[in-house]
Protein backbone atom coordinates (compact mmCIF):
# COMPACT_ATOMS: atom_id res chain seq x y z
CA UNK A 1 0.00 0.00 0.00
CA UNK A 2 2.67 2.50 0.56
CA UNK A 3 6.53 2.02 1.29
CA UNK A 4 9.38 4.26 1.44
CA UNK A 5 12.21 3.39 0.30
CA UNK A 6 15.64 5.26 1.53
CA UNK A 7 13.45 8.69 1.19
CA UNK A 8 15.19 12.09 2.22
CA UNK A 9 14.27 15.27 1.88
CA UNK A 10 15.56 18.46 2.41
CA UNK A 11 13.86 22.16 2.29
CA UNK A 12 15.59 24.82 0.50
CA UNK A 13 16.17 26.65 3.79
CA UNK A 14 18.72 24.00 4.37
CA UNK A 15 16.41 22.04 6.99
CA UNK A 16 16.65 18.08 6.72
CA UNK A 17 13.63 16.91 7.50
CA UNK A 18 14.23 13.65 6.66
CA UNK A 19 17.09 11.50 5.90
CA UNK A 20 17.51 7.78 4.25
CA UNK A 21 14.09 6.68 5.54
CA UNK A 22 12.55 3.77 5.19
CA UNK A 23 8.55 2.08 5.76
CA UNK A 24 6.13 -0.04 4.64
CA UNK A 25 2.07 0.30 5.37
CA UNK A 26 -0.02 -3.04 4.60
CA UNK A 27 -3.48 -2.10 2.95
CA UNK A 28 -6.32 -1.51 6.10
CA UNK A 29 -3.06 -0.99 8.71
CA UNK A 30 -4.12 2.06 11.40
CA UNK A 31 -0.40 3.49 12.05
CA UNK A 32 0.53 6.42 14.01
CA UNK A 33 3.30 8.76 12.88
CA UNK A 34 4.79 10.41 15.66
CA UNK A 35 8.28 12.17 16.73
CA UNK A 36 9.22 15.41 18.34
CA UNK A 37 8.81 18.58 16.76
CA UNK A 38 10.85 18.76 12.96
CA UNK A 39 11.07 15.09 13.04
CA UNK A 40 9.66 15.00 10.08
CA UNK A 41 6.04 13.60 10.17
CA UNK A 42 4.13 16.45 8.35
CA UNK A 43 6.43 16.17 5.59
CA UNK A 44 6.01 12.14 5.42
CA UNK A 45 2.22 13.22 4.89
CA UNK A 46 3.26 16.09 2.35
CA UNK A 47 5.20 13.64 0.50
CA UNK A 48 2.36 10.80 0.08
CA UNK A 49 0.07 14.05 -1.42
CA UNK A 50 2.61 15.07 -3.73
CA UNK A 51 2.70 18.22 -2.03
CA UNK A 52 6.30 17.48 -2.23
CA UNK A 53 8.63 15.08 -3.56
CA UNK A 54 11.91 13.68 -2.09
CA UNK A 55 15.32 14.54 -3.12
CA UNK A 56 16.33 10.80 -3.18
CA UNK A 57 14.53 7.70 -2.60
CA UNK A 58 11.56 6.48 -3.88
CA UNK A 59 7.77 6.02 -2.42
CA UNK A 60 5.25 3.75 -3.74
CA UNK A 61 1.50 4.73 -2.97
CA UNK A 62 -1.35 2.44 -4.32
CA UNK A 63 0.86 0.60 -6.55
CA UNK A 64 2.44 3.45 -8.12
CA UNK A 65 5.71 5.45 -7.63
CA UNK A 66 4.48 8.28 -7.58
CA UNK A 67 8.30 10.26 -7.67
CA UNK A 68 7.90 9.27 -11.14
CA UNK A 69 4.20 10.16 -11.52
CA UNK A 70 3.00 13.06 -14.29
CA UNK A 71 1.46 16.25 -12.93
CA UNK A 72 -1.75 15.77 -14.92
CA UNK A 73 -1.73 12.54 -12.88
CA UNK A 74 -1.46 13.27 -9.48
CA UNK A 75 -4.98 14.55 -8.74
CA UNK A 76 -6.17 11.23 -9.96
CA UNK A 77 -4.00 10.00 -7.07
CA UNK A 78 -5.37 12.52 -4.33
CA UNK A 79 -9.03 11.24 -5.12
CA UNK A 80 -7.92 8.09 -3.39
CA UNK A 81 -6.54 10.02 -0.62
CA UNK A 82 -8.82 11.84 2.22
CA UNK A 83 -6.88 13.91 4.68
CA UNK A 84 -7.77 15.54 8.30
CA UNK A 85 -6.21 18.62 9.21
CA UNK A 86 -5.73 20.20 12.85
CA UNK A 87 -7.36 23.36 12.14
CA UNK A 88 -9.62 22.02 10.49
CA UNK A 89 -9.95 23.91 6.77
CA UNK A 90 -13.93 24.12 6.28
CA UNK A 91 -15.62 26.75 4.01
CA UNK A 92 -16.84 29.14 6.40
CA UNK A 93 -19.86 29.96 4.43
CA UNK A 94 -21.23 27.17 3.53
CA UNK A 95 -23.11 24.86 5.49
CA UNK A 96 -22.31 21.34 7.35
CA UNK A 97 -23.70 19.34 3.99
CA UNK A 98 -22.61 21.74 1.23
CA UNK A 99 -18.70 21.65 3.15
CA UNK A 100 -18.83 17.76 2.73
CA UNK A 101 -20.78 17.92 -0.64
CA UNK A 102 -17.66 19.75 -1.96
CA UNK A 103 -15.89 17.10 -1.84
CA UNK A 104 -17.61 15.14 -4.16
CA UNK A 105 -19.02 17.67 -6.22
CA UNK A 106 -15.00 19.07 -7.24
CA UNK A 107 -14.22 15.53 -8.64
CA UNK A 108 -17.61 15.69 -10.63
CA UNK A 109 -19.45 12.92 -8.63
CA UNK A 110 -24.00 13.84 -9.71
CA UNK A 111 -25.84 15.25 -7.99
CA UNK A 112 -28.13 12.02 -7.42
CA UNK A 113 -24.64 10.49 -5.36
CA UNK A 114 -23.99 13.42 -3.79
CA UNK A 115 -27.98 13.58 -2.34
CA UNK A 116 -27.36 9.80 -1.69
CA UNK A 117 -23.91 9.92 -0.11
CA UNK A 118 -23.33 12.66 2.07
CA UNK A 119 -26.30 11.98 4.47
CA UNK A 120 -24.91 8.39 5.08
CA UNK A 121 -21.47 9.87 6.01
CA UNK A 122 -23.46 12.78 8.11
CA UNK A 123 -25.03 9.95 9.80
CA UNK A 124 -21.32 7.91 10.45
CA UNK A 125 -19.97 11.15 12.31
CA UNK A 126 -23.20 11.88 14.23
CA UNK A 127 -24.27 14.95 12.96
CA UNK A 128 -27.42 14.30 10.50
CA UNK A 129 -29.45 16.77 12.72
CA UNK A 130 -26.36 19.96 12.28
CA UNK A 131 -26.59 19.51 7.74
CA UNK A 132 -27.80 22.92 7.81
CA UNK A 133 -25.31 24.71 10.23
CA UNK A 134 -22.49 26.77 9.61
CA UNK A 135 -19.07 26.06 11.07
CA UNK A 136 -19.16 29.24 13.25
CA UNK A 137 -22.28 27.25 14.37
CA UNK A 138 -20.30 23.97 15.21
CA UNK A 139 -18.21 23.25 18.43
CA UNK A 140 -14.43 22.47 17.51
CA UNK A 141 -15.29 18.79 17.94
CA UNK A 142 -18.04 18.95 15.64
CA UNK A 143 -15.94 20.74 13.26
CA UNK A 144 -13.41 18.45 13.10
CA UNK A 145 -16.09 16.11 12.53
CA UNK A 146 -17.37 17.50 9.30
CA UNK A 147 -13.75 17.54 8.08
CA UNK A 148 -13.46 13.72 9.11
CA UNK A 149 -16.56 13.28 6.46
CA UNK A 150 -15.29 15.48 4.09
CA UNK A 151 -12.21 13.49 3.89
CA UNK A 152 -13.93 9.72 4.00
CA UNK A 153 -16.97 10.72 1.40
CA UNK A 154 -15.41 9.41 -2.11
CA UNK A 155 -14.49 6.35 0.06
CA UNK A 156 -10.43 7.16 -0.29
CA UNK A 157 -8.68 3.82 0.66
CA UNK A 158 -6.21 5.82 1.80
CA UNK A 159 -6.83 8.80 5.23
CA UNK A 160 -4.43 10.84 6.27
CA UNK A 161 -4.61 12.70 9.66
CA UNK A 162 -2.18 15.73 10.46
CA UNK A 163 -2.41 16.40 14.39
CA UNK A 164 -6.53 15.70 14.19
CA UNK A 165 -6.85 16.33 17.61
CA UNK A 166 -4.16 18.74 18.39
CA UNK A 167 -6.92 21.72 19.11
CA UNK A 168 -9.46 19.16 20.70
CA UNK A 169 -10.78 18.39 24.82
CA UNK A 170 -10.19 15.05 25.73
CA UNK A 171 -13.64 13.97 25.23
CA UNK A 172 -13.60 15.12 21.63
CA UNK A 173 -10.57 13.82 21.01
CA UNK A 174 -12.03 10.38 22.07
CA UNK A 175 -14.84 10.26 19.92
CA UNK A 176 -12.62 11.40 16.86
CA UNK A 177 -10.16 9.00 17.36
CA UNK A 178 -13.25 6.23 17.93
CA UNK A 179 -14.47 7.79 14.37
CA UNK A 180 -11.54 7.26 12.77
CA UNK A 181 -11.18 3.53 14.25
CA UNK A 182 -14.46 2.36 12.70
CA UNK A 183 -13.08 4.41 9.29
CA UNK A 184 -10.18 1.91 9.54
CA UNK A 185 -12.63 -0.87 9.86
CA UNK A 186 -13.94 -0.44 6.19
CA UNK A 187 -10.62 -0.94 4.87
CA UNK A 188 -9.44 2.63 4.83
CA UNK A 189 -5.74 2.95 5.21
CA UNK A 190 -5.32 5.42 8.42
CA UNK A 191 -1.96 6.89 9.14
CA UNK A 192 -2.26 9.76 11.37
CA UNK A 193 0.90 12.26 12.77
CA UNK A 194 0.40 12.76 16.44
CA UNK A 195 2.77 13.99 19.62
CA UNK A 196 0.00 12.44 21.76
CA UNK A 197 1.59 9.95 23.56
CA UNK A 198 -1.19 9.49 26.05
CA UNK A 199 -3.24 8.27 23.32
CA UNK A 200 -0.90 6.37 21.41
CA UNK A 201 -0.78 4.05 24.36
CA UNK A 202 -4.59 3.83 24.82
CA UNK A 203 -5.31 2.86 21.15
CA UNK A 204 -2.74 0.21 20.79
CA UNK A 205 -2.01 0.46 17.12
CA UNK A 206 1.39 0.37 14.99
CA UNK A 207 3.71 3.21 15.80
CA UNK A 208 6.70 4.31 13.38
CA UNK A 209 8.76 6.77 15.34
CA UNK A 210 10.89 9.46 13.43
CA UNK A 211 13.86 10.03 14.89
CA UNK A 212 15.07 13.42 13.87
CA UNK A 213 15.44 12.96 10.27
CA UNK A 214 17.79 10.13 10.78
CA UNK A 215 15.94 7.42 11.46
CA UNK A 216 12.73 5.52 11.45
CA UNK A 217 11.46 2.54 13.88
CA UNK A 218 8.31 1.15 13.36
CA UNK A 219 7.17 0.01 16.98
CA UNK A 220 3.80 -1.66 18.82
CA UNK A 221 3.79 -2.17 23.10
CA UNK A 222 4.06 -5.95 22.46
CA UNK A 223 7.05 -5.64 20.24
CA UNK A 224 8.69 -3.58 22.82
CA UNK A 225 8.19 -5.82 25.42
CA UNK A 226 9.06 -8.99 23.14
CA UNK A 227 12.57 -6.92 22.27
CA UNK A 228 13.61 -6.05 26.20
CA UNK A 229 14.14 -9.80 26.36
CA UNK A 230 18.04 -10.79 26.09
CA UNK A 231 17.43 -13.29 23.38
CA UNK A 232 15.78 -11.16 21.20
CA UNK A 233 17.27 -8.03 21.78
CA UNK A 234 19.87 -7.75 18.66
CA UNK A 235 16.85 -8.45 16.68
CA UNK A 236 15.43 -5.45 14.30
CA UNK A 237 11.93 -4.12 15.40
CA UNK A 238 11.06 -3.76 12.18
CA UNK A 239 11.48 -7.22 10.86
CA UNK A 240 8.62 -8.09 13.64
CA UNK A 241 6.33 -8.58 11.19
CA UNK A 242 3.83 -10.25 13.03
CA UNK A 243 3.17 -7.05 15.16
CA UNK A 244 -0.56 -6.49 14.73
CA UNK A 245 -0.87 -10.40 16.18
CA UNK A 246 0.81 -9.69 18.78
CA UNK A 247 -1.54 -6.61 19.70
CA UNK A 248 -4.67 -8.67 19.21
CA UNK A 249 -3.11 -11.35 21.70
CA UNK A 250 -2.64 -8.52 24.29
CA UNK A 251 -6.08 -7.18 23.88
CA UNK A 252 -7.67 -11.02 24.35
CA UNK A 253 -5.68 -11.34 27.12
CA UNK A 254 -6.93 -8.15 28.77
CA UNK A 255 -9.95 -8.72 31.16
CA UNK A 256 -13.42 -6.71 30.88
CA UNK A 257 -12.94 -5.03 34.14
CA UNK A 258 -13.32 -1.14 32.94
CA UNK A 259 -10.47 1.34 33.43
CA UNK A 260 -7.25 0.83 34.23
CA UNK A 261 -3.97 -1.42 34.17
CA UNK A 262 -3.71 -5.00 33.79
CA UNK A 263 -0.71 -7.17 33.68
CA UNK A 264 -0.44 -10.34 31.64
CA UNK A 265 1.65 -12.53 29.48
CA UNK A 266 0.09 -13.73 26.81
CA UNK A 267 2.06 -16.05 23.72
CA UNK A 268 2.91 -14.13 20.45
CA UNK A 269 1.88 -15.98 17.28
CA UNK A 270 5.74 -17.15 16.74
CA UNK A 271 5.85 -18.78 19.96
CA UNK A 272 7.48 -16.43 22.72
CA UNK A 273 6.09 -15.32 25.64
CA UNK A 274 6.50 -11.78 26.78
CA UNK A 275 4.96 -9.55 30.01
CA UNK A 276 3.09 -6.49 28.41
CA UNK A 277 1.38 -4.07 30.75
CA UNK A 278 -2.22 -3.08 28.69
CA UNK A 279 -4.79 -1.04 29.58
CA UNK A 280 -7.99 -1.05 28.90
CA UNK A 281 -10.02 2.06 27.80
CA UNK A 282 -13.85 2.44 28.29
CA UNK A 283 -15.87 2.43 25.20
CA UNK A 284 -16.91 5.91 24.04
CA UNK A 285 -19.96 4.10 22.70
CA UNK A 286 -21.61 4.73 18.96
CA UNK A 287 -21.85 8.21 17.47
CA UNK A 288 -25.67 7.22 17.46
CA UNK A 289 -27.90 4.23 17.95
CA UNK A 290 -25.89 1.03 17.35
CA UNK A 291 -28.15 -0.56 14.91
CA UNK A 292 -28.13 2.75 12.96
CA UNK A 293 -23.70 2.92 12.92
CA UNK A 294 -23.99 -0.89 12.17
CA UNK A 295 -26.08 -0.06 8.88
CA UNK A 296 -23.88 2.52 7.87
CA UNK A 297 -20.78 0.63 8.76
CA UNK A 298 -21.97 -2.40 6.49
CA UNK A 299 -23.22 -0.13 3.44
CA UNK A 300 -19.74 1.94 3.51
CA UNK A 301 -18.12 -1.01 3.55
CA UNK A 302 -20.01 -2.76 0.49
CA UNK A 303 -19.78 0.28 -1.42
CA UNK A 304 -15.84 1.51 -0.90
CA UNK A 305 -13.40 1.24 -3.79
CA UNK A 306 -11.11 -1.72 -3.57
CA UNK A 307 -8.45 -0.63 -6.26
CA UNK A 308 -7.04 2.10 -7.84
CA UNK A 309 -7.76 3.60 -11.27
Amino acid sequence: MIRFENVSKTYKNGTVALRDVSLNIEKGEFVFLVGSSGSGKTTCLRLLLREESPDAGRILELGRDIGTMPKWRVPYLRRNIGCVFQDFRLLPTKTVFENVAFAQEVIGRPRSTVESQVPQILELVGLADKRNNLPSELSGGEQQRVAVARAFVNRPLVLLADEPTGNLDPTNSEQIMTLLERINKTGTTVVMATHDKGLVDRMRRRVIELDGANSCATNCAACTALMSRPEVSDARVSSLRHSRDVQQSVAKSTHDVGRGFDRRRVVDPRGSRTDVQAERVTGLGRLGTADQSDRVDERLGETRRNEFD
